[in-house]
């Protein structure tokens, strides 16, 4: 049976989706916490660029907003300030709809200002990746559907 892309067994196409579930797991824990949100490493260029464009590819995420959301956790931990607390919101409602805690927090201008701080702010974060956040996802659904076709 043809799942894809490739002529892979059914588990072959469940350790691909894994491995590149993997690598966006990657990308926010090293880029967007570690090397953004905290400064507590410190990447090449070349590393940065590839972790943000990854993240926009499969994820539409946009470097200033998750760190800016991030670190006012962080300095507002468990209060009715912090964005996403189990304490405040319950962790049933932070696990299962934390993208809509998310989006609320996205609405407060203040917190975006205030936090998003030394987050990238070149030419193609202004033009495509922060304008455009959904423009990855749909050219990699493109380009999988055009490679399908030559199979």
């Amino acid at each position: 049976m043809q799942l894809g892309l490739f002529d892979l067994p059914w588990w072959g196409h469940a350790l691909v989706t894994l491995g590149l579930t993997h690598v966006t797991i990657a990308s926010v824990t090293i880029f967007l916490h570690r090397h953004q949100a905290h400064r507590a490493l410190a990447l090449h260029p070349i590393a940065s660029h590839g972790f943000r464009f990854w993240l926009w590819l499969t994820t539409g995420m946009i470097t200033h907003e998750w760190v800016a959301i991030h670190r006012k956790h962080h300095a507002t931990c468990e209060t009715l300030e912090d964005p996403h607390s189990p304490q405040v919101y319950g962790i049933r409602q932070v696990l299962f709809e934390g993208t809509e805690l998310y989006r609320k927090e996205l609405r407060n201008t203040s917190t975006l200002q205030k936090y998003g701080h030394g987050t990238p702010d070149d030419w193609i974060e202004r033009k495509l990746y922060g304008k455009q956040a959904t423009l990855g996802i749909g050219a990699l659904q493109a380009f999988s559907r055009r490679l399908r076709r030559y199979d």
